[in-house]
């Protein structure tokens, strides 16, 4: 009998399961693949982070802790997991993206700084902006690296620990009131609480007629520059711009060649995700070849991913207890603005599982919300 399972061993099941043995719980992860893998919503070599946020204000506390669980993280694994950029969002004045990290920044006195086109472009050579867009920069943003996390979190979460079977796959659970029983396709387990935290795959696992969850393909590519220095992460934020027809995210260069970037939604496809395609086709490469023409000296694509993104109806997470089992904590923190909250997803995580409720505000994540 296992104190807690955690169903999904990615970004944010990989940080519940450090937490939850870092508390002193009889842990279980289970993960269908590889410890890294390119299946889910954690790969890709880079995240977002960003103390300004045009989402919602409430989030605002939430990354200031994350920020400090990401550092005490680095500290205790002993690798860089978190690179300090900056980080500015851009559009015309009236531009959603523009206003609402504006109001959030003044709202909390985050320090930014607004700058006209003109000042980006002269601060970062990279960008070639229309003459009416404007940007909110903050030093306090940057991104991070999931893979790194998941390792980081996983391999010290062993430390105190907790027990992960990766290559299986969990078929069911069920509430046995005294116990919940998980069914995987090689053991059958029980605990006391059970945490789902399988990003694509929640919407099979939750055990909820409407889960109210859709997973989308995403597509981003790596354009490099003959200016060898213009995406270098010293020189060049992560950045989300809206372009008017679509509103983009992306980040100087690491990993590979060149900027990084992707367009938010940019299919608005519906996927499953065990069948769905990764191969990449010409209209995902036309899309984002389109989207350079706000950035200065970029050449071809030439490499370029898929991942997946998993969204709520109103791009809110889910973080709460099921509906049907309180003994039971369903964690859909994603709609594309997640993994930066990585660390104190796992902490909330085991607050409820300790306590019922957690100290941080976690209202407006709870599933009634959609009834």
């Amino acid at each position: 009998m296992f104190d807690v399972i955690v169903i999904g061993v990615g970004g944010h099941g990989s940080s519940s399961v450090y937490h939850l043995a870092k508390s002193g719980l009889n842990v279980l992860g289970i993960e269908q693949f590889e410890q890294v893998h390119k299946n889910g919503s954690s790969h890709g070599l880079s995240r977002i982070i960003s103390l300004t946020t045009r989402v919602h204000t409430v989030y605002v506390p939430l990354i200031r802790r994350s920020f400090e669980l990401w550092r005490e993280l680095e500290k205790e694994y002993n690798n860089q997991i978190l690179y300090m950029t900056g980080c500015i969002y851009i559009g015309t004045q009236d531009s959603p993206i523009f206003k609402d990290c504006v109001k959030i920044a003044i709202e909390h006195n985050l320090e930014h700084e607004i700058m006209d086109a003109s000042e980006i472009m002269k601060n970062f050579p990279g960008f070639n902006l229309p003459s009416d867009f404007y940007g909110i920069f903050t030093k306090e943003g940057g991104f991070v690296i999931p893979e790194e996390s998941i390792k980081a979190h996983t391999n010290l979460s062993q430390n105190y620990g907790a027990t992960i079977n990766y290559n299986e796959k969990v078929l069911s659970w069920e509430d046995k009131d005294s116990y919940i029983e998980v069914i995987s396709d090689k053991n059958i387990y029980q605990c006391q609480k059970l945490v789902i935290t399988a990003g694509a795959w929640n919407s099979e696992m939750f055990n909820i007629s409407n889960s109210l969850l859709s997973v989308q393909r995403q597509v981003v590519g790596w354009f490099p520059s003959d200016d060898n220095n213009i995406f270098k992460k010293e020189n060049f934020p992560v950045w989300i711009l809206d372009g008017g027809i679509n509103e983009a995210y992306g980040f100087p260069e690491y990993g590979f060649d060149g900027m990084k970037f992707g367009i938010f939604n940019d299919t608005d496809e519906n996927v499953n995700p065990d069948t769905y395609s990764k191969n990449i086709n010409s209209e995902d490469i036309k899309l984002l070849t389109e989207f350079t023409k706000f950035f200065s000296k970029t050449n071809k694509g030439t490499n370029f991913s898929t991942c997946l993104f998993t969204n709520t109806p109103d791009g809110h997470w889910i973080l709460d207890q099921h509906p049907d089992s309180e003994n039971c904590i369903i964690v859909s923190c994603c709609s594309g603005h997640g993994f930066k909250f990585t660390p104190i997803i796992g902490e909330i995580v085991t607050e409820l599982c300790q306590k019922g409720f957690s100290k941080h505000d976690t209202e407006l994540f709870k599933i009634s919300r959609f009834k």
